[in-house]
């Protein structure tokens, strides 16, 4: 399917339905993460907000996990996006610190349970991401219909096929009188051929890990990344990588259960780790 015909055929729910509150004046919220889904949606929605003229007010706002746990070319690069697109670019931090702080945190809190987020507990979006993007978004707009667009594809994963397209927030960001902010995946049915198809057509702009190799983007290890991505992410960002292998020696909990960050690139590592690393499997064992 080309990108063309894409463009007019975002899902337009009836009560309420996005396109209609942004035709009607509602902020509009774009979620940027550096990746290509959210470039691609970034594309598409700024173009047909010009085309049919949406007044509202439009804003990207980025949640950065620390420049410990990122690639060292995200910051740069969401910056660069927003000012090619000429939207307004909002960089929100969790307060405590970055993800590596919050895995010790939750080590030291109870040591008896694994510290790693995980697809079941995935506290690393919850506390660095939402939580301090809601906090964002009810001081920017304290008042109105707010539409968070965030570019989550149903091909990536079931869990994201079973995401709803359009639905109101009710956490941090319940509804308060006079205002009412909305999640929507613009590009929910889009395949990664629409997603590349559209970069192509904006540009062909993207962030260098994918240039590097990389299928996805997140943080430069994700716990739930491919093995591939993990391998570049730690051949590329290998400080994070030792940080995150000595989390695996101090703790004795691996990255995923039965796979250990420590036996990806182990000529990184320094001989401590690896020490430490043995010494809790033969425990294990």
């Amino acid at each position: 399917m080309s990108y063309q015909l894409l463009l007019f055929q975002l899902d337009e729910r009836p009560n309420p339905d996005p396109v209609q509150l942004l035709r009607d004046g509602a902020a509009l919220v774009l979620s940027v993460s550096g990746g290509k889904d959210s470039d691609a949606m970034c594309h598409h929605l700024l173009e047909r907000r010009q085309m049919e003229g949406w007044s509202g007010d439009v804003v990207m706002i980025h949640a950065d996990l620390g420049s410990r746990v990122e690639w060292q070319q995200t910051p740069g690069y969401v910056q660069n996006l927003a000012e090619r697109k000429g939207v307004p670019l909002y960089v929100v931090r969790w307060t405590h610190g970055d993800l590596i702080d919050r895995i010790w945190q939750r080590y030291y809190k109870d040591p008896s349970r694994p510290c790693w987020p995980s697809a079941q507990m995935r506290y690393c979006t919850a506390d660095l991401k939402r939580g301090p993007i809601s906090r964002e978004l009810r001081r920017l707009f304290p008042s109105g219909n707010v539409i968070c667009a965030m570019g989550l594809r149903a091909q990536e994963s079931q869990t994201r096929a079973r995401r709803p397209t359009f639905s109101l927030r009710t956490d941090t960001s319940a509804p308060t009188k006079g205002r009412f902010v909305y999640d929507w995946l613009p590009i929910h049915e889009w395949t990664e051929t629409d997603v590349w198809d559209c970069i192509r057509q904006h540009g062909n702009i993207h962030h260098e890990a994918y240039s590097l190799g990389n299928h996805r983007l997140s943080c430069a290890l994700c716990v739930l990344a491919s093995l591939n991505d993990l391998i570049n992410g730690a051949t590329h960002n290998p400080a994070t990588y030792r940080e995150y292998c000595r989390i695996e020696a101090v703790t004795g909990y691996s990255f995923r259960k039965d796979f250990w960050l420590s036996d990806l690139k182990p000529e990184l590592l320094p001989e401590s780790t690896l020490i430490a690393v043995r010494d809790h499997k033969r425990i294990i064992a």
